[in-house]
């Protein structure tokens, strides 16, 4: 089974600049524990990091700038790779989202839920 068919997509993200208040308030309306932050540079969105949930607790001050709550290192996949190996990146990394990426475009994203959902779906056809 290939990343693109469990991934979810569209993917809310935001601009560097955003505080941690615009970036709490997305994840409550939209129900997500994960947002890429992204440049805007011209025609291009660069990826620059990612929030998490986890990484807003204990930040009561929502002005703080996103930038210096959210995790620099990202990682990503490609949406024809293989789930197997996107759960050992999960794993060898210890992160629970992965960005996936095509063409230097976000196009979706993996959560650690979406395989327990897989399993559990799994597990009820069972």
């Amino acid at each position: 089974m290939q990343v693109q068919e469990l991934m979810r997509q569209p993917v809310s993200s935001t601009v560097l600049s955003e505080t941690v208040g615009t970036v709490r308030d997305l994840m409550h309306q939209k129900q997500i524990g994960a947002v890429p932050i992204v440049e805007l540079i011209g025609e291009r969105i660069l990826l620059r990091g990612i929030v998490t949930s986890t990484d807003l607790l204990g930040v009561y001050d929502d002005t703080v700038p996103i930038a210096q709550v959210m995790s620099r290192k990202v990682y990503t996949v490609a949406p024809e790779q293989q789930l197997a190996g996107a759960a050992r990146l999960m794993l060898q990394h210890d992160v629970h989202h992965l960005i996936v990426v095509e063409q230097e475009r976000i196009v979706g994203i993996l959560s650690a839920l979406d395989f327990v959902r897989l399993f559990a779906e799994g597990a009820k056809q069972a």
